[in-house]
């Protein structure tokens, strides 16, 4: 999970070198990040190895296993269209009530979510648009096992 979530703060990089080598001439590194399509190529080429049926087995559970890791991880980054962002909404409340609690102040009324709506709606934007450049880069220069 170190791993992954060290993937996830260079997210942004590991996304403009993906795309740098969608629309160039550079090679595509095999540590870069990947779309679904990716995951799905990388999936037919460990199904098609000649490696016996255990070891391509024992990858493609290692390979579902990563994929679910990183999911897990990249949901909890805290903004609000992930769960991570509502994960600091719960904890900024929890400190208010603990704060009011112990000033001796009445219970404070919950926090307005909506407010942050907007940001959300960047947010979701620039997930999709993130989304749609990695399904990109995977067509047109995927990565390459060997």
């Amino acid at each position: 999970m170190s791993g992954t979530a060290g993937i996830i703060v260079t997210l942004p990089v590991k996304v403009a070198e993906a795309a740098q080598a969608a629309f160039t001439d550079a090679p595509r590194e095999q540590d870069s990040v990947m779309s679904v399509v990716g995951v799905g190529r990388v999936a037919v080429d460990v199904a098609g190895a000649d490696n016996p049926v255990l070891d391509r087995v024992v990858t493609m559970l290692l390979l579902l296993a990563a994929l679910n890791v990183a999911l897990f991880v990249f949901n909890l980054i805290p903004l609000l269209p992930l769960d991570g962002g509502h994960v600091v909404n719960a904890v900024y409340e929890g400190a208010k009530r603990t704060v009011a609690r112990v000033r001796g102040l009445p219970r404070p009324g919950p926090a307005d979510v909506a407010r942050m709506m907007p940001v959300a709606y960047v947010m979701f934007v620039v997930l999709v648009g993130v989304g749609a450049l990695l399904i990109l880069a995977d067509i047109v220069d995927p990565v390459r096992l060997t």
